[in-house]
Parts: structure tokens; C-alpha cells; sequence
């Protein structure tokens, strides 16, 4: 009798070693392909970033070149717009003083699977340059009076737009 419980035991031991290194290997074989749909929306969520931030730089363009084609003496105004870096997500924190020092915690809200970061604004990417060329642009005064409007209208310094004669 007792034999047959012990014979039982190590068959029971004998299945589950042998399950355990079937899910083993079947992860090993398959687990980079299951891993690879994450990365796959990954990708599409930079994607998505990058199309959000070209229709931005585009519709900032467009902007631009309306302002400037009403400078007089300005006209066929192109602009092109560079950005640094894409849209910038700002998150809610909890500033504590201690006897330490200061902690800031990040503010979560919600229970469980649910919990999520509290978002408190999104911020536009940053212009880091734009060019402009246009009819007109060879005279000072004209290339001036653009750069001092598209500067003081994008909060972009001066040194970082050119204006050229088209």
C-alpha cells in the first residue's frame, strides 16, 4: 500500500517536472513573438507621436506664413519649422519636507490595475528653428521686421530664425 502511494507521489512529481519544462521551452520558443506585439505598438505609438507632431509643425508653418505675407514688402513667403523633441506629458507631484529633506512623490489615482498618473498638462513640442524664404527678404527692413514677428509670436530667439530672398 505503501508503495503504491509513494509510486503515485513520484509519477505526480514525474508529471509536473515534465510540464513544467514543456510551458519552459514552449516559452523560450514563443515568447519573443508574444513580446513582439508589445514592441509593434510601441512602434505605432511613436509613430502616432511623430504624425501629432509633424501636423503641429505644419499647421505652425501655415501660421507663419500668413502673419508674414502681411508684412509689406513681403511676398511667395515659404516657411519651414523644426521641432526638439515631440509633445510633453507633465504629471502631478506631492512635494513633502522632511527632517532629510524634500521627497516629491508622483500622484497616482484610482485602485489596483486601474491606478494612473495624474496628468496635469501637455505641452506642445518646442520650436527649435524656423526658415523662412520670401520675395522681398532683401531688403533689411523687411528681413527685420519678420524675424521681429515670428520671434515675438513663437517666444523663438531671433538667432534662431534665418530669413532668406526667394
Amino acid at each position: 500500500m505503501e508503495k503504491t502511494k509513494q509510486n503515485s507521489k513520484n509519477k505526480q512529481k514525474m508529471i509536473l517536472i515534465i510540464l513544467g519544462g514543456a510551458v519552459g521551452i514552449f516559452l523560450l520558443l514563443f515568447g519573443g513573438e508574444l513580446g513582439g506585439k508589445e514592441k509593434e505598438s510601441d512602434t505605432a505609438a511613436v509613430t502616432d507621436e511623430y504624425a501629432m507632431a509633424q501636423e503641429y509643425a505644419e499647421m505652425i508653418e501655415a501660421r507663419v506664413e500668413d502673419i508674414c505675407s502681411g508684412v509689406d514688402g513681403a511676398s511667395n513667403v515659404k516657411v519651414f519649422v523644426s521641432l526638439a523633441g515631440g509633445y510633453r506629458t507633465v504629471y502631478a507631484y506631492d512635494s513633502q519636507a522632511s527632517s532629510s529633506g524634500h521627497k516629491n512623490q508622483l500622484v497616482m489615482s484610482g485602485s489596483g490595475s486601474d491606478k494612473k498618473a495624474v496628468v496635469t498638462a501637455y505641452e506642445y513640442p518646442q520650436i527649435s528653428g524656423v526658415g523662412i524664404v520670401c520675395r522681398g527678404a532683401e531688403n533689411a527692413d523687411v528681413r527685420a521686421q519678420i524675424i521681429s514677428l515670428v520671434s515675438a509670436s513663437l517666444d523663438v530667439p531671433t538667432n534662431k530664425i534665418y530669413v532668406a530672398e526667394g
